[in-house]
């Protein structure tokens, strides 16, 4: 057996006799508070942690005390300044005396607490999960929603025992207007370390669910500040921003809104005030409809005085058109009966003018045809003496020709001493067209005689 062991005892008297040298004096330690459970005896004892920045893992872990004189002091303080109580979830920044006991070992002994920190802390987480909602894209997505024109079928998301759901459900169903809504709850832990989980499974259950819900309200009513904090949480907004329906959150405080509600489609403080928008809403959409339906009326009374006029005036078109055919058939019956009479008189006109026409075209012809027969007859007598006299005359005319041929009968010509003279076959009319020595033959009293030319001379020549 080594000679230098230690008993257990040994070995935890030096840890404490260490702890006190080097921590002689209080520190101030950053935390998160993990468990916190306040005594009736008025003491607090807590589990303090230290997560990891990249896994969230538990890092670190201890007990820690906060003894009943203490507590009371810094609780209230933490109250005043923060808006909320000391609580599982937030980080702190305590002062702290290291204390280790031979027995129960390791704790820390609260001392005082700064809550400057706390808010610090809050803060910045809060501003983190906005900048990764923005970054997703994904901030605005269900204030993008429209709101149905009037809101009926509501899911709710709260717990069934809170005030805030009662308030809210007394204020529908009271509502003056006599709107009535159909309320879902989907049950949830509206505050403490569970809120997230309950919330974000509420969330699930209305969008996998076969009711077409016309909004999501998500209502928590009072409480302190710090249980607001529960929706400063990613997963929360996240699930809000994905659920294609329109949320209306009423968790908030009058001066504070949490990530939820910025998300949110619709943003109110309270439940009942979530109850009076709905109403509100619902209000807004009546009194467009009735100001529509007035307006429609009202168009179509303006229609119908409009029909009214044009009916009455179209009436009077009419009344004054019958008048106005009556006298014109009143009119046409007269003109008819004229018409009728004159056309009778001129027929009987016409057919007296007819029969003349007709005894004329009978007779007429007839005294034409003996006129024409009287005067053919006095032509006949005509043709045949002027033929008589024109035959009797050409036969005068043609023995006077033929007394005249045969005095010109070259024959008889020769007989009263005529000769003619021909020169190879022509007949010589002219002294020029012979000359001496040619052979001529002449022609006297049916006696053919042969000369020759011995010598020519003209007429007025002397032998």
């Amino acid at each position: 057996m080594p000679e230098n062991s230690l008993t257990l005892l040994e070995l935890n008297q030096q840890i404490k006799n260490s702890i006190e040298r080097n921590f002689d004096a209080p520190v101030w330690v950053v935390a998160e508070i993990n468990s916190i459970n306040k005594h009736r005896s008025g003491h607090c004892y807590l589990e303090f942690i230290q997560k990891s920045n990249d896994y969230d893992q538990i890092i670190a872990k201890t007990r820690a005390t906060i003894w009943s004189t203490q507590y009371r002091m810094i609780e209230s303080y933490f109250t005043s300044v923060t808006g909320s109580n000391l609580q599982a979830g937030i980080k702190v920044m305590v002062k702290v005396s290291v204390d280790y006991h031979e027995l129960y070992g390791l704790s820390l002994n609260v001392r005082d607490i700064e809550p400057a920190y706390t808010l610090g802390d809050l803060e910045k987480r809060k501003r983190e999960i906005i900048e990764r909602l923005e970054k997703e894209g994904v901030f605005d997505m269900n204030k993008e929603l429209d709101l149905p024109f009037a809101i009926q079928n509501i899911a709710v998301i709260s717990s069934s025992g809170a005030a805030g759901y009662e308030d809210f459900n007394h204020q529908l169903e009271s509502n003056k207007y006599g709107y009535q809504f159909k309320i879902t709850l989907f049950e949830a832990i509206m505050q403490g370390n569970q809120t997230e989980s309950s919330v974000v499974e509420a969330l699930s259950k209305i969008f996998d669910s076969e009711i077409n819900f016309d909004v999501i309200a998500i209502l928590r009513g009072g409480g302190s500040k710090s249980d607001l904090s529960f929706f400063d949480n990613y997963n929360i907004a996240y699930h809000i921003t994905q659920i294609p329906i329109p949320v209306i959150t009423g968790i908030g405080h009058d001066r504070d809104e949490s990530v939820s509600d910025m998300v949110a489609n619709t943003m109110v403080k309270t439940p009942t005030a979530v109850a009076n928008f709905i109403i509100e809403h619902n209000l807004l959409f009546e009194s467009e409809l009735i100001e529509l339906g007035d307006l429609i009326i009202s168009n179509i009374k303006d229609t119908i005085e409009t029909h009214e006029i044009y009916i009455t005036n179209l009436s009077l078109g009419i009344h004054r058109t019958k008048k106005i055919i009556s006298d014109k058939y009143e009119s046409c019956n007269k003109l008819f009966y004229r018409l009728t009479n004159l056309s009778k008189n001129r027929i009987n006109i016409n057919k007296t003018i007819f029969n003349d026409f007709e005894n004329r075209i009978t007779n007429i012809p007839k005294v034409h045809l003996r006129a024409h027969e009287a005067s053919l007859e006095r032509m006949h007598e005509r043709i045949i003496s002027e033929s008589q006299y024109r035959i009797l005359n050409a036969k005068q005319k043609l023995e006077m020709y033929e007394q005249n041929i045969r005095l010109v009968d070259p024959n008889n010509v020769l007989r009263r001493g005529f000769s003619i003279t021909r020169h190879k076959g022509k007949v010589i009319t002219k002294n020029s067209l012979l000359k001496e020595g040619d052979i001529i033959e002449t022609l006297i009293d049916g006696k053919r005689l042969q000369s020759s030319v011995k010598n020519k001379s003209s007429k007025n020549e002397k032998e």
